[in-house]
């Protein structure tokens, strides 16, 4: 349920593109950053990616690129992944939601190549691409030749110059659309290509049958016979249920009305583009990618519910892995990303350099070549609880002020500090950076990306350390995920200068992070007993739950963060606990 924001030069700030994205995925997912230098190739050397599809011949040389590498148990991530590269272009995907072949039983007829392309889409555009046009070239040829195997998508091209947004569906069909200069786009998770003119040669690149094989296929009737003016690509390739579902429609709706200060009404027929209502900058797509939905606040804020953000009416939302918004430079060593780790309302955004080389410490845990090997076959241990991972930090930080939304005060005004900190530093950078030849200017971007995700990772884990008040521990170091009658006891230790005698016994709850299993979050452990007991060290709570009903939300192998919450003495408390899963 990703989100982006693209604005045309002509409406930005900066003269330049701006592209803003979130990257929301469910379940045990993370990213890692990783700079993949340019390469040449040998005759021969094949490009491969999800286990049992296509493998396509590699070129003669590829470009530098930056990958921000998500991890994703089980199957691996075959689009969660975002992409820049030294030509300046940078690249980032929504899902599509369903699509009518994406939906055939018998996939068939479809006729993918040795089981079509899907993540190498992105990898291809990026180590190929010079221009968003080239990317979309690349595109239709892999589209053509081998086929798309997912049921719908949409990519976002960009650089400083021009955006292209491509829509492909399962199968051979896609087209592309150039962003005009003086427009916004807003992408939400549907197929947002609407109109569509194949005689603007200049500005649509789309399958040569696109309209004919709908028309045959019976999803398309011109209202005059040889007349493709009324042509909707979205609703010729998928059906109305995408746009009618409130976690897409309700953040077009809001994204709409903050840029454009224009309310959508009409959830089948979402402006494909809009003017902004004024030139946008990074801080106003910052603004955008941070939008609550009012139903929020007023549904599950004031501690009306367990937790505050569950839905993805939500444009900021518990199931962001990473936000950031690529401020595209003249000179592409000097586009900046500004990059959010985790929930983005807590989330800082650090200015980094992609293009320099340099990735922090903390921000990746294995080599590429290892990354490459794994990124299909995902080991427990790599989305492992691990605080020498900087996400980690950033994400128990979130989860503690989603389960106890009280805490945000203290961290939005520490946030917004840091950044505004940022853009004073990154001011003084740019200033230094005219009287530098290459290498010099290389170096200092990739010191100064390092330097400030330092920073970020050390007021925040004081911010962490301040707010992760309640100490608490589980009996059990390793709970099964298919044992269903073993036990643990949660033991919170109650804070000097703290009473807690009282419990709300209806508000204890138990439970995984959004960072495991949004159901798990959602179907949280009750408990069977509780009890006070008084040590010489103070008064501990007991709590004793059946354990699978957290562990089964669990994967074996995995140290997750759990999270202990309820209500005692009317004052509410949430407690991280770290726990193995084993089989």
């Amino acid at each position: 349920m990703c989100t982006t924001v693209i604005v045309g030069k002509n409406v930005s700030k900066t003269g330049r593109v701006i592209v803003g994205h979130n990257e929301d995925a469910g379940g045990r997912t993370l990213h890692q950053q990783f700079y993949c230098p340019a390469g040449h190739h040998a005759p021969g050397e094949t490009v491969t990616a999800e286990p049992g599809r296509a493998a396509v011949p590699q070129a003669s040389e590829t470009l530098a690129t930056y990958w921000s590498n998500m991890l994703e148990p089980g199957k691996g991530s075959s689009f969660d992944q975002g992409f820049a590269n030294e030509a300046g272009l940078v690249i980032c995907s929504n899902g599509g939601g369903t699509s009518f072949d994406g939906d055939l039983e018998d996939e068939s007829s479809l006729a993918l190549k040795n089981g079509g392309v899907g993540f190498l889409v992105r990898r291809l555009m990026a180590e190929r691409a010079r221009t968003p046009r080239e990317a979309v070239m690349i595109c239709k040829a892999l589209v053509e030749e081998y086929g798309y195997w997912s049921p719908a998508r949409n990519y976002t091209v960009a650089n400083k110059d021009e955006a292209w947004c491509i829509n492909i569906v399962k199968g051979h069909h896609f087209v592309a659309k150039r962003v005009p200069d003086d427009k916004v786009m807003l992408i939400s998770n549907m197929l947002a290509i609407r109109h569509v003119d194949l005689n603007d040669k200049e500005n649509v690149i789309a399958s040569d049958d696109l309209i004919e094989y709908a028309i045959k296929m019976g999803r398309y009737t011109p209202k005059t016979p040889g007349d493709y003016g009324d042509f909707d690509f979205a609703a010729a390739y998928q059906s109305d249920e995408n746009r009618h579902a409130p976690t897409k429609s309700h953040r077009m709706r809001l994204g709409w009305l903050d840029i454009a200060g224009v309310w959508c009404a009409d959830e089948l027929h979402y402006p494909e583009l809009l003017s902004p209502k004024e030139p946008m900058g990074v801080q106003d797509v910052m603004r955008v990618l941070r939008i609550t939905n009012p139903e929020t606040y007023a549904t599950r804020g004031d501690g009306r519910a367990d937790a505050f953000h569950v839905s993805a009416v939500d444009i900021s939302r518990s199931h962001t892995r990473e936000s950031w918004i690529a401020n595209i430079a003249e000179e592409p060593l000097e586009t900046v990303m500004w990059r959010c780790s985790s929930y983005q309302d807590t989330g800082v955004y650090v200015p980094w350099f992609p293009m320099a080389g340099a990735i922090p410490e903390g921000y990746r845990w294995m080599d590429l070549e290892t990354a490459r090997k794994e990124h299909f076959a995902v080991r427990p241990e790599s989305i492992s609880l691990d605080f020498s991972r900087s996400y980690w930090t950033y994400a128990v930080l979130g989860e503690l002020v989603n389960f106890n939304r009280g805490l945000f005060a203290g961290v939005h005004a520490e946030r917004d500090a840091l950044e505004a900190y940022f853009r004073e530093e990154l001011g003084k950078l740019r200033a230094e950076l005219p009287g530098m030849d290459a290498e010099t200017k290389r170096a200092a971007l990739g010191r100064f990306t390092c330097e400030m995700c330092a920073e970020a990772d050390r007021r925040y884990r004081t911010i962490l350390a301040d707010i992760n008040r309640f100490e608490a521990h589980a009996s059990r170091s390793e709970l099964s995920v298919s044992d269903e009658e073993a036990t643990v006891k949660l033991t919170l230790k109650v804070p000097a200068g703290m009473a807690m005698r009282v419990p709300d016994a209806k508000s204890i709850l138990w439970s995984v992070g959004f960072s495991t299993s949004k159901p798990g979050v959602n179907d949280p452990a009750a408990p069977l007993a509780m009890h006070r007991v008084e040590t010489p060290s103070g008064a501990e709570w007991v709590f004793t739950f059946r354990a699978h009903d957290a562990a089964k939300f669990g994967i074996a192998g995995v140290t997750a963060d759990t999270y202990l919450r309820g209500v005692i003495d009317h004052q509410r408390f949430v407690a991280m606990i770290p726990v193995t899963f084993v089989a």
